[in-house]
């Protein structure tokens, strides 16, 4: 009985995870049904990894984010709680369907001066309205808002000969 029991676990554990179901992974839960997901956490994942080795730095930017989908707003939310930096240090600009988030702190204490920074790079979901993208900074932290379409782009344009 206990090594039927133990079989099963591992088989259900291994169908879950071939089908992108993670407790560690929210997004890849299969509502999402897109690659997306998958890239957009990974990043995440490096972001924080970024942000986590700038926490050893006793200047450092000290930051730390997450990220969901607000079915309120129908948006792709993106959290930066940033307890050291100001709102003015932080540059965020769009390009070729990527988010690009920079921020920059300098600091100073008994003659020592230091610099941190970080940029990340986030893909934008293919459905994500680029044009009404939003960010908002209040009590230390940051917020950009990606509003979902209704309707992804297409990513075939017929071209019309002439």
């Amino acid at each position: 009985m206990k090594k039927t029991l133990v079989i099963m676990t591992l088989l259900i554990s291994t169908t879950l995870s071939a089908h992108g179901y993670s407790q560690s992974n929210l997004f890849n839960h299969s509502m999402f049904n897109d690659d997306f997901w998958h890239d957009f956490n990974r990043q995440f994942q490096q972001f924080d990894h970024q942000i986590n080795k700038l926490k050893n730095d006793t200047y450092a930017l000290n930051a730390h984010s997450k990220q969901y989908f607000d079915k309120g707003t129908n948006s792709y939310v993106m959290e930066i709680k940033t307890p050291n930096i100001d709102k003015g240090n932080f540059n965020i600009s769009s390009a070729n369907n990527r988010l690009i988030i920079k921020a920059k702190q300098n600091s100073s204490s008994n003659n020592k001066s230091s610099s941190s920074s970080f940029s990340q790079v986030v893909s934008i979901p293919k459905d994500g309205d680029t044009d009404n993208i939003t960010a908002e900074f209040k009590e230390k932290v940051l917020k950009i808002s990606i509003p979902k379409l209704n309707k992804p782009r297409s990513q075939i344009r017929k071209i019309t000969i002439q």
